[in-house]
C-alpha cells in the first residue's frame, strides 16, 4: 500500500526506519505496522480530507517541528485553502522561495542561520527536505542580491549546502497568494536549470533566459543567421557584449570585470556593431542582441 501511495504523492519518501523529524519537518509521517515502513508526504502534496483519511488508516506521527500555531496558519492558508492569517491581512509581505542541494543537515540549526538574515516576523515553511518558503512580513524595499549572496555563502560554508533563492514582489496578502507561489515555483525551477551560476532570482531576472530557452524555431533560426553566424569566428565579441548589456551599458565596469582597457572594450563593441549592423543606442536592438547571447549560451557554445 505504501508503494502505491508513494507513487501517487509527488516527492513523497518511503523509509525503512523512523525518520529524523528535525530534517524531514516538512512532511506528514505515517507508519505501516505490518512492514515497519515510514511514508512521508510533503505538506503541499496532500489535501485536508486525504490527510484525515490516511490518519484513520495508518499510525500518524505528530511532528513537533511543524506545529507552531503561526506556522500552521500559514500552512493551512497556502496549502489547504485556509483563511488568510488575520494578523497579516493588512500588511505588505513577500514570499521567498528556496531550494537546497546537499547532504543531510539538522533543520533546526539551518533555520536558525536563515532566520538571522531576516526580520523577526519572518516565517519558514518547508515543502520537503530541500524546498521551502520564507514569508517576510512587513517587508520594505531594499537591495536584495547582496543579502542572498551572503546567506548562500553562509549555508555553503557552515552546512555544505548549495542554496538558491527566488524573491516575489512586496504586496498585500490576498487569496491569490497560493496560486502566485505555485506559478513562481515553476519559474524558479527553470531558472535554476538555465542559470545555475546565479543564486538569487526574480521573475524579471529569469524571464529572458526562459524566453531564450523556449524560443520558437523560426526566431531561433533568424538570430542564428543574422547575428550569431556573422561573429562565429570571434565568440569573444558576443561574450563581451553580453557582459556589457548585463552591466547596463556601463563601459568602465565592464572593462574592469573583463580585465581589459576601455579602448579595447569600445573596439570590440564597434566591431560587433559593424559585423551585425546593431546600434547599441537602440533599446529594441539591444534586447534582440541579448536574446542572441542567451541563445548562444543555451545551445552549449
Amino acid at each position: 500500500m505504501f508503494d502505491k501511495l508513494q507513487a501517487y504523492y509527488c516527492d513523497s519518501l518511503l523509509l525503512a526506519e523512523k525518520p529524523n523529524f528535525s530534517y524531514y519537518s516538512g512532511f506528514h509521517w505515517f507508519k505501516d505496522d505490518s512492514s515497519s515502513q515510514w511514508l512521508g508526504i510533503p505538506f503541499g502534496a496532500i489535501h485536508k480530507k486525504e490527510l484525515l483519511l490516511l490518519k484513520s488508516l495508518f499510525q500518524y506521527e505528530s511532528n513537533s517541528f511543524a506545529i507552531h500555531p503561526k506556522v500552521q496558519k500559514w500552512h493551512d492558508f497556502l496549502y489547504n485553502n485556509g483563511e488568510i492569517p488575520i494578523s497579516e491581512n493588512d500588511t505588505n509581505n513577500r514570499f521567498i522561495l528556496f531550494h537546497l542541494f546537499g547532504k543531510e543537515w539538522e533543520r533546526d540549526g539551518l533555520e536558525e542561520a536563515m532566520y538571522g538574515f531576516f526580520r523577526d516576523e519572518a516565517i519558514i515553511l518547508w515543502e520537503g527536505h530541500e524546498f521551502g518558503i520564507i514569508i517576510e512580513q512587513n517587508s520594505e524595499p531594499k537591495e536584495d542580491e547582496s543579502l542572498f549572496l551572503s546567506l548562500s555563502q553562509t549555508l555553503e560554508s557552515d552546512f555544505f549546502i548549495k542554496a538558491y533563492f527566488y524573491s516575489g514582489k512586496i504586496q498585500p496578502l490576498s487569496k491569490e497568494w497560493p496560486a502566485k507561489i505555485k506559478e513562481a515555483q515553476g519559474f524558479f525551477e527553470q531558472a535554476i536549470k538555465l542559470i545555475p551560476s546565479q543564486v538569487f532570482h526574480t521573475f524579471e531576472r529569469s524571464l529572458p533566459f526562459i524566453l531564450s530557452h523556449q524560443m520558437p524555431k523560426k526566431i531561433r533560426n533568424w538570430l542564428q543567421s543574422e547575428i550569431l553566424k556573422k561573429i562565429a569566428d570571434e565568440p569573444e565579441l558576443l561574450m563581451t557584449v553580453k557582459r556589457f548589456l548585463e552591466n547596463n551599458s556601463n563601459v568602465t565596469l565592464t572593462a574592469k570585470e573583463l580585465y581589459i582597457h576601455r579602448n579595447t572594450l569600445q573596439y570590440r563593441l564597434d566591431k560587433f556593431a559593424q559585423k551585425t549592423g546593431v546600434n547599441f543606442k537602440d533599446f529594441n536592438s539591444t534586447i534582440t542582441v541579448y536574446l542572441s547571447c542567451l541563445l548562444f549560451k543555451n545551445e552549449g557554445n
